[in-house]
């Protein structure tokens, strides 16, 4: 049965702080209009905003409750028959996504410049978001992993699509193809043709039914800072939105995360804006294909 109606989950938390850096994204695509873009659209939304989690041990403890508090949300989207959308701080989010989907054999079709794969053991900067997909394969955090909602670990060989995955250390790029995951590489010397090779990948294997994750610095460096981490040979914004257009045809799409978004680092409105229209896009396809109803 197609979802009537989508869930907007609201997460505006970086570090488990509250409208800090990234976390002023969902700020920025909201007020930029993104529940009445969707409604025009004639979709039904509710909007879910996390509370806070101040009360948590430090940013280790607060980041891990949201994941605990995401995927409860998702799950409850679910549940109720609505198409989850993440609009979140953190793209980490995506770990606490997966959990609450309950999906077998789940698929990732991932967005982002980054890998998100380091385990503490490898990663060189302390930046906890940046493990979000180690701790979902158990590779990281295994203690706290295990009080996640709906936690198993996932495997991504066969089961794992990047598009415009650039911005990476060599033992990082080595990890992701020896952990079988499969990627549409940006790239700096020449300009790729995002759609054309996604719609390669997506048209030779099923990546059904799938978490979509947007982290919005898979955007090309020319857009500006999207935020601390931008790099060249990414996508513009004409790629994303092919992209985007082209995903719910070729796969089943369970969920969108859309993260890692700091407006105050470069032109906030214009990155929000492409966001929304990403977003809409995303869900036009959505509703062209019966994944999604009209209310």
């Amino acid at each position: 049965m197609p979802a009537n109606a989508i869930t907007i989950i609201f997460s505006p938390y970086h570090v488990g702080i509250r409208d800090h850096r990234v976390g002023n994204g969902p700020h920025r695509i909201r007020q930029l209009g993104i529940v009445q873009a969707l409604e025009e659209l004639g979709v039904t939304v509710h909007l879910i905003e996390l509370d806070r989690v101040d009360e948590f041990e430090g940013e280790i403890g607060r980041s891990f409750e949201l994941l605990r508090r995401v995927s409860k949300a998702v799950t409850d989207a679910v549940a109720s028959n609505t198409f989850p959308l993440i609009l979140s701080g953190n793209c980490m989010a995506s770990a606490g996504v997966a959990c609450g989907l309950h999906q077998d054999e789940l698929k990732f079709i991932y967005f982002d410049a980054h890998d998100d794969l380091d385990s503490p053991d490898v990663n060189e900067n302390g930046y906890l978001d940046a493990m979000g997909l180690s701790m979902l394969r158990g590779e990281s955090w295994k203690t706290l992993m295990k009080t996640v909602p709906g936690f198993r670990p996932l495997k991504y060989d066969g089961n794992f699509l990047y598009c415009g995955l650039r911005d990476q250390s060599n033992v990082q790029r080595q990890r992701v193809i020896d952990t079988g995951m499969d990627v549409v590489w940006g790239e700096n010397s020449h300009k790729v043709d995002f759609a054309s090779e996604l719609g390669k990948k997506l048209e030779s294997k099923s990546y059904s039914p799938a978490l979509v994750h947007l982290d919005l610095d898979v955007l090309d460096e020319s857009y500006g800072k999207v935020n601390d981490y931008p790099s060249p040979g990414g996508l513009f914004e004409a790629d994303l939105i092919n992209c985007m257009d082209l995903v719910p045809k070729k796969s089943i799409p369970k969920s969108l995360t859309v993260c890692s978004f700091d407006p105050d680092a470069g032109d906030g409105d214009k990155i929000a804006r492409i966001a929304i229209r990403a977003i809409t896009t995303f869900v036009v396809s959505l509703l062209e294909t019966n994944a999604l109803e009209r209310g």
